[in-house]
């Protein structure tokens, strides 16, 4: 029987990695707008791309940061499962709804009306 050893990183080097990550990003977006007047806006848009791409790849080196890629990776994988309604359900879920609404407020809609002529034959008007 095999078990497999977990490598962790020191605390100190997983702190290290998404404060590198952290930093790569608010110095892309702040490069995104010092240079909003230098560049036209298809390069920077690239630059701030390579620079989210890259903070991604430093953040994932981290332990937190692998298990939260992991967990994006699983939740895509869920997400696939997903049976979605056919346009004929959804259109028959939508009328049972407008139909209900509708049914509800004609129902409160007399409560109201009785209720008021109640109060008002109580009040003598």
């Amino acid at each position: 029987m095999s078990s497999k050893a977990e490598t962790s990183k020191p605390s100190i080097v997983n702190t290290l990695l998404l404060a590198v990550a952290a930093a790569m990003l608010i110095a892309g977006v702040g490069a995104y707008y010092w240079f909003q007047d230098l560049a036209n806006a298809p390069i920077r848009v690239v630059g701030l791309l390579a620079v989210v791409g890259i903070a991604s790849f430093i953040a994932v080196q981290s332990d937190s940061g692998s298990a939260f890629f992991r967990f994006l990776k699983e939740s895509d994988i869920e997400r696939r499962k997903v049976v979605w309604p056919t346009h004929q359900e959804t259109l028959q879920t939508a009328l049972m709804v407008i139909i209900v609404t509708i049914l509800i407020s004609l129902f409160l809609a007399a409560v109201d009306w009785v209720l008021g002529a109640l109060v008002r034959s109580l009040v003598g008007g």
